[in-house]
């Protein structure tokens, strides 16, 4: 539920004035901010001048999420974001899942960005479609998911097969570390496979955020392939 619109005084338009109207009919608190202010705070964030405070999403218990995952498709994919500090980057990577078709994030209760609204603005409103599930413990929602029938992928640019030459093709739980340490050495191990995204620059690393969405995209290229070469078989 929408609490709070933050606007910036200095980019009224008509749309801004009407989202205004129902704020004030539906006693919603509006706060104008100096656009240097507005900028200041939500500029990391593509906005529209706008900005809707929400209340927390609610998560859901594991077993919910698996069982709406394997509702959607019976391949679901399910991102586990072990440590993902920054808010930005956890409103990132949660849109790209929304984005490309994963069917739900994992998170831990501790040592994780909070799902604020910093979270909720990064994700382009993604937060309030993905189902999200938090965890008090990864090392037994791996085990949990594996006697769900799914397998474990965690990704590590350090080793592993290249992301391109995986086959993607059945229940996956994609493992994704956090910024600055990856995946925690004892997730690493419950783990049934490790995964690489080949690279070529001098820097050779990616951020967490632009490492999940080339994994997301590389899933959803193998299902959409496997897809069209089933229906060329059956013509």
């Amino acid at each position: 539920m929408c609490h709070k619109i933050v606007v910036d005084k200095g980019k009224q338009n008509p749309a801004i004035r009407s989202i205004l109207e129902i704020c004030q009919s539906s006693q919603i608190k509006v706060e104008t901010l100096s656009r240097g202010a507005f900028r200041k705070k939500y500029g990391a964030c593509s906005t529209q001048g706008i900005v809707g405070q929400f209340t927390s999403k609610e998560m859901l218990h594991l077993d919910e999420l698996v069982r709406q995952a394997y509702q959607q498709t019976a391949s679901p994919t399910l991102a586990m974001l072990d440590g993902i500090q920054d808010p930005q980057n956890m409103g990132a990577i949660i849109r790209s899942a929304e984005v490309l078709g994963v069917q739900g994030v994992i998170i831990p209760k501790r040592r994780t960005a909070p799902i604020n609204e910093t979270v909720a603005k990064c994700s382009a409103g993604a937060v309030e479609t993905l189902p999200i599930a938090a965890t008090e413990s990864f090392a037994q929602a791996i085990q949990d998911l594996k006697k769900a029938g799914f397998w474990i992928v965690g990704v590590d640019m350090a080793g592993g097969q290249p992301c391109g030459q995986f086959k993607f093709d059945m229940p996956t739980a994609l493992v994704i570390g956090g910024e600055e340490k990856g995946v925690r050495p004892l997730i690493k191990k419950s783990c049934d496979f490790m995964v690489s995204i080949p690279m070529a620059g001098k820097i050779n690393s990616l951020n967490a955020s632009a490492a999940s969405a080339i994994i997301f995209y590389e899933i959803l290229r193998q299902k959409k392939a496997a897809g069209l070469a089933h229906l060329k078989e059956n013509k």
